[in-house]
């Protein structure tokens, strides 16, 4: 069965690849600017209406801006050729931030990520994760490559009208993540901004700096790999954040803080850290029980159903009543390689693609 991802590729200056973005994925952004601006207020039971969503999201612009002015550039031109306004657009590049204001259970979405380490050479190293969203994001999902002259080539998953969600470029970057709803939220850099800038650099010390070296607007786990398999987690704070190596071994991530310091931060409701320790376990003994891993393998993993409805893998069925969300996408990145493998989900329902960069 096949459901492939859209792709475009987009080069030239920032206001140039924005306006294909913007232009090529018009209606897909309409739509899902209304959607979600319909599904933060719903979720946070009316705390988050339009206007307070704008007014938050108004102290990240700032800092985003001068953290990667070329990317923020590249928003404005996604916003005009798309017909909506800049300061919608912000809040829909925002969508995981925002869910800081109402501490939500996240039971509808919660990414799981995996790391294996490869030898000192690089051979092997992978990450993975799946990307998992309330399913009205599912028809936005798109992969966009960048043809950059002034750094590498990037390829990257996202929603239609975000600047990047995850991704690897052909210097042997990548990047996954899993959201985390830290108690410090505040101004700061919104996470796309991050992934591009990580997927601008070439060297994984400039990829850490930019975790790292600023304010962020809110806490995720980064996953980084290079091309010689140097894999670092980092657990951010909007203001603190810890590292975290596979070291001993594959390693997995979801949605709530591992490291002992950050543990205070953790403001994710009651009701949804369960699942998420689950997710973590599960995953953590699907690597471990594995002698040989490798691509075929992380995908298999990803596919994994075990406390459907809620698992690794979800496919949007009804929990306590309601929606739980769905994988949006499968992502499985071989940053030493310069190949990355996507899927539209549901995992496991679909082919997946192989792509190459550089």
């Amino acid at each position: 069965m096949s459901n492939t991802l859209p792709l475009l590729e987009v080069s030239g200056s920032p206001a140039e690849r924005g306006h294909a973005h913007g232009e090529t994925f018009k209606e897909l952004i309409q739509e899902l600017v209304v959607a979600n601006f319909d599904d933060l207020e719903e979720s946070s039971r009316g705390v988050l209406t339009r206007e307070r969503t704008r007014e938050i999201v108004s102290t990240y612009a700032g800092p985003s801006r001068e953290y990667a002015p070329d990317l923020f550039e590249e928003l404005e031109a996604i916003a005009r050729a798309a017909d909506v306004s800049l300061e919608d657009l912000l809040a829909l590049n925002a969508f995981l931030e925002l869910h800081d204001y109402f501490s939500d259970a996240f039971v509808v979405s919660g990414c799981t990520s995996l790391m294996v380490p490869g030898s000192i050479s690089g051979d092997g190293a992978l990450i993975a994760q799946n990307y998992d969203l309330s399913s009205f994001f599912a028809p936005a999902a798109v992969l966009i490559k960048v043809k950059n002259d002034d750094g590498p080539d990037a390829l990257f998953y996202t929603s239609a009208g975000m600047l990047g969600c995850a991704g690897v470029n052909e210097a042997g970057i990548g990047v996954v993540i899993n959201n985390l709803v830290p108690s410090d939220a505040g101004s700061g850099v919104m996470y796309p901004f991050i992934i591009r800038q990580i997927l601008e650099s070439v060297r994984i010390g400039d990829a850490l700096d930019a975790v790292v070296s600023n304010p962020r607007a809110s806490g995720m786990n980064y996953v980084l790999c290079d091309e010689n398999g140097e894999i670092y987690d980092i657990e951010t704070t909007a203001r603190a954040y810890e590292v975290t190596c596979p070291f001993d071994g594959p390693m997995a991530h979801s949605n709530h803080y591992l490291t002992d310091r950050l543990k205070p931060f953790e403001r994710r409701e009651w009701g949804g850290r369960g699942q998420s320790i689950f997710r973590w376990g599960r995953a953590t003994r699907l690597l471990k029980s594995c002698d040989q891993l490798d691509a075929e393998v992380l995908r298999d993993i990803l596919a994994d159903r075990v406390n459907a409805p809620i698992g690794i893998c979800r496919q949007n069925e009804i929990h306590n009543g309601a929606f739980c969300g769905q994988t949006i996408s499968g992502i499985v990145l071989d940053p030493p390689g310069r190949r990355a493998w996507f899927t539209k989900g549901p995992t496991g329902d679909y082919d997946w693609d192989e792509h190459g960069i550089g």
